[in-house]
């Protein structure tokens, strides 16, 4: 069995190269192959298939099944190729044994040692020579179709590190050469791409000297000084300021070595007029970015167009790129194209395959091959009918010859197969929508939005430089509204050109309206929405199973307003079993309609989230759309309580009828975990559902959300978050009449108060909140209100209006029989006696608040006893004491759940005793 990873994850056994299947399947493989005759504990890899403390409780088993149909897979029914590393019956873990010939990363780097090793013993056209072959193994990213677990993502990125160090080399024996004017374009594209490799700056340098450049040369330098200056504050290196010394001087050991006899023309020989058909379409005059792309595609034809490959056996090289509409495939493809054309000069074939495009059916192959053929010289009365013998002939044809051919926008493998080329000279580029990931041989080259960089550059090439830079900001502001769709910034970009008076504010200003924006994003023949609905269509108009439950996804997903949403909270939105849930997200992903950056999260670009909302209103009632947003936000409500419950197991809690189904939690690290992951999508769902237009019911659970989450929020100090949730909750609570959530709500938003040390505000929130509940004689809600206010009313130094608040609050705790509100209040009453310089009376309230705290569970304050004492017993110079209950307040402040600003505040309050005992008693 071969495998490779520089690329899409791939296994060939004899047959064919085919792609491994779901998701999980592929990072049980490639954690293996990152640790490649390594045993790999079964801990470790629970973690990387399921993230660390996150995987389900049948996990193991998952595990044990995932292993044996990677076996079945392998032809490894016996386990001698996947090991199983025991300890009595019990699996510890899993070894992978691979040969360095089966594995493309280890050929890969035992090729680029061998060109090391080469460039070390002055062999340079040897050396380039296996560098160059290292680097023809690249198809793409390092693992491009594998969820980027902590491994893989550590392993590609190690990976990728080789493959730049194994360019720079491959290029620095290039040079050596006397190659240099044949490196410059790739030297230009890599340095845009890392411009502080000072590496690569200096053989930019050196191939632009050696071409007759020297002022070029010196400019390349003078940009990188003036960016290490601005960026990082440092100066260049003294290598690369020497090379600058020796360029400024024309020194002559610069000069380029003679080229190798190979590399040299031909004495005369008359260039022959090009022949054969050159249908390449015009490149874009405003393609931006893109470098790495561009890179690994010119890497790849390098093979097929180099004539000295001659008839060497090799397979025609195959990239085939695939994105969502609009992100660019085709102007790449064509961009790329023309920078390769004089590399096939028996011509360049292209055709539009129309398969996601409106209106228009996608090609019949046949046809293709009739347009292919007649290019090539056929007459038409000789092209065969039938499309095998049609394929076959067009072979024939291309086996002689070195042809690029570009297929472009393709809507299947079985569209794209019969017009593959043969023959080692010949190359093809393909682009699709979805991934054509059954295309043997293929490199695939996945792109995603541009970053915010390319963006503006791009706007800048397409409205001007000057005009974009004097409003850089709204340009930014552009970029975010377009999502970094190339289509939707040349769109823009088309608007703002015919209209040269309006400043860009004014495209910011139509654009920032979302329900407008997709018609705003048209001009001429030019439509976002246009290129989704194509994608939209397809589903709609699917023959598979399972292309209704994937488009009725694609338009409820757009109900929910989060930055992503999770397999579970899908399958509630969409009130189906996860199975079937994750079938239907997946062919949207394989569409490009949503992406997954692992097994079990799912995210939607805003323009396609904004398409899939009109899909949503035209085609699902109203009432379907809010039963849909309910049922996910119940889904949400019930896991944070039951989060919060774990965290902290003591609080009372309301039981809520009709709760919605949860996520399942094990344990407190697994709510911890869930919290802190599902934060900015609860935050988003608490503001979604207190928008003024939501039903009662959603209103409802958006209040139950804010409650739950007050208790994740203020023990770790998310001071704007907690404020933001408790303002929507008051204002969702007095709009519906809801005085009792509206006073939970101001105590809530008390604590964002307090976290800010605005004291004041927290006393005004509470005595509103008070107010409330005496008004509807809640006791409870009172007892937590008092208390609260007796706290800020200590931190305001108001110590006696302090001791009168609480010493009502604890009467009311009594008669209550409240025992946890008496453990607060007793902690309070004991701070207001410190604060009127009664440390014996503060002691005896914090003992008993101490006592009462260890009697009910409530470590909280257990822990803040502890610590109150300790600082009572060291304002007195009792430095021993104090020292010994902060040290048991530590402990306290490690458990799951606690408050984590306080063991900063714990070990602060332990220095002053610390420094006390290490220098002894008295005044020091």
């Amino acid at each position: 069995m071969r495998y490779r990873v520089l690329g899409a994850l791939e296994l060939r056994d004899g047959e064919g190269w085919a792609s491994l299947g779901p998701a999980k399947w592929r990072t049980l493989l490639a954690v293996l192959l990152c640790h490649a005759n390594q045993t790999v504990s079964t801990e470790r890899l629970l973690d990387e298939l399921w993230g660390e403390d996150r995987a389900p409780q049948s996990a193991t088993k998952l595990l044990q099944t995932y292993v044996s149909r990677l076996r079945q897979t392998l032809g490894d029914e016996a386990g001698q190729t996947l090991i199983t590393e025991k300890q009595g019956y019990k699996a510890q873990g899993y070894r992978l044994t691979v040969e360095a010939a089966e594995f493309d990363a280890h050929r890969f780097e035992q090729l680029v040692e061998e060109g090391r090793r080469s460039l070390d013993r002055e062999a340079p056209e040897t050396a380039a020579e296996r560098l160059r072959e290292a680097l023809a193994m690249w198809r793409g990213a390092p693992f491009a179709d594998v969820p980027p677990t902590p491994a893989v993502a550590a392993e590609a990125t190690r990976l990728e590190e080789c493959r730049l160090q194994a360019v720079d080399a491959r290029i620095d024996a290039d040079l050596r050469c006397g190659r240099h004017t044949a490196v410059l374009g790739e030297l230009e594209a890599l340095t845009a791409e890392h411009p502080f490799r000072e590496e690569l700056r200096g053989r930019l340098m050196l191939a632009l000297y050696r071409s007759g450049r020297q002022a070029d040369a010196l400019a390349a330098y003078r940009d990188l000084h003036r960016l290490l200056s601005e960026e990082l504050g440092v100066e260049p290196t003294p290598p690369l300021r020497g090379l600058h010394e020796r360029i400024l001087n024309a020194d002559a050991s610069l000069t380029a070595p003679p080229a190798p006899e190979a590399d040299r023309p031909a004495p005369a020989a008359p260039r022959k007029a090009p022949r054969g058909p050159r249908q390449l379409p015009p490149a874009s005059p405003t393609f931006t970015g893109r470098h790495g792309e561009v890179a690994v595609i010119q890497a790849l034809m390098d093979a097929a167009g180099d004539p000295e490959a001659g008839e060497s056996g090799r397979s025609v090289m195959l990239a085939a790129i695939d994105g969502t509409g609009g992100v660019g495939k085709s102007t790449l493809a064509i961009h790329a194209a023309h920078q390769l054309a004089d590399r096939f000069p028996d011509g360049q074939l292209y055709v539009d395959l129309y398969g996601a495009t409106a209106g228009q059916s996608a090609l019949d192959p046949g046809e293709v091959l009739g347009r292919f053929l007649r290019a090539l010289g056929v007459d038409g009365s000789s092209v065969p009918g039938d499309t095998d013998e049609a394929s076959a002939q067009f072979r024939s044809l291309a086996a002689g010859r070195r042809l690029l051919v570009i297929l472009d926008n393709a809507a299947s493998v079985d569209q794209v197969r019969p017009l593959i080329p043969a023959g080692p000279g010949c190359a093809a580029l393909v682009t699709s929508r979805e991934m054509l990931t059954t295309l043997e041989g293929a490199t695939h080259l996945h792109l995603d939005v541009l970053p915010q960089d390319q963006a503006v550059a791009l706007l800048e090439r397409v409205v001007g430089a000057e005009r974009v830079r004097a409003e850089s900001a709204e340009a930014e502001e552009i970029t975010r509204l377009c999502g970094g769709l190339p289509l939707a910034l040349r769109i823009a970009g088309a608007r703002l050109a015919a209209r040269p008076a309006w400043p860009l504010r004014t495209l910011v200003a139509k654009l920032t309206d979302a329900r407008g924006r997709l018609d705003e994003l048209r001009f001429g023949d030019l439509a976002v929405r246009i290129s989704f609905q194509v994608s939209y269509e397809a589903f709609r108009l699917g023959r598979r199973s399972d292309d209704l439950d994937a488009v009725r996804a694609f338009r409820l997903l757009s109900v929910v307003h989060g930055h992503e949403v999770s397999l579970p909270v899908a399958a509630a939105l969409l009130d189906l079993p996860a199975d079937r849930t994750e079938n239907a997200l997946e062919r949207l992903v394989d569409a490009q309609l949503l992406e997954s950056r692992d097994s079990v999260r799912y995210q939607m670009h805003d323009l396609l989230r904004l398409f899939a909302s009109e899909q949503a209103e035209q085609e699902e009632s109203e009432a379907e759309r809010s039963a849909a947003l309910e049922r996910a936000l119940s889904c949400y409500a019930a896991t944070a309580q039951q989060a919060v419950i774990l965290l902290d197991p003591l609080r009372p809690w309301p039981r809520h009828p009709g709760e919605g189904p949860a996520v399942p939690l094990t344990g407190q690290d697994e709510a911890e975990s869930w919290l802190k992951a599902e934060l900015p999508n609860l935050l988003a769902a608490v503001a979604h559902a207190a928008e003024p237009a939501q039903p009662e019911a959603i209103a409802r659970l958006g209040l139950r959300l804010a409650r739950a989450l007050q208790w994740f929020l203020f023990p770790r100090a998310h001071a704007q978050d907690l404020q933001t949730v408790n303002e929507l909750a008051i204002e969702t609570a007095r709009r519906l009449g809801d005085p009792a959530s509206e006073a939970w709500a101001l105590d809530g938003l008390s604590a964002a108060y307090w976290l800010q040390h605005s004291y004041d505000e927290v006393r005004t929130a509470l005595e509103s909140a008070l107010e409330i509940w005496r008004e509807l004689g809640h006791r409870e809600g009172e007892l937590r209100s008092a208390s609260n206010l007796a706290d800020a009313l200590c931190e305001l130094g108001l110590f006696e209006e302090a001791i009168t608040a609480q010493e009502r609050q604890l009467a009311l705790a009594r008669e209550a029989g409240d025992l946890p509100a008496e453990v607060v209040g007793l902690g309070n009453l004991g701070r207001a006696h410190r604060g009127m310089g009664r440390p014996e009376d503060a002691l005896t309230c914090f003992k008993e608040s101490l006592e009462y705290a260890r009697r009910t569970g409530n470590i909280h304050h257990e822990g803040f006893a502890l610590y109150e004492i300790g600082i009572t017993y060291m304002e007195q110079g009792r430095f021993v004491e104090g020292r010994t209950h902060m040290d048991q307040a530590l402990p306290v402040w490690q458990r799951p759940g606690t408050y984590e600003s306080w063991r900063g505040h714990t070990w602060s309050g332990l220095f002053p005793a610390c420094m006390t005992l290490q220098i002894g008693p008295g005044p020091h």
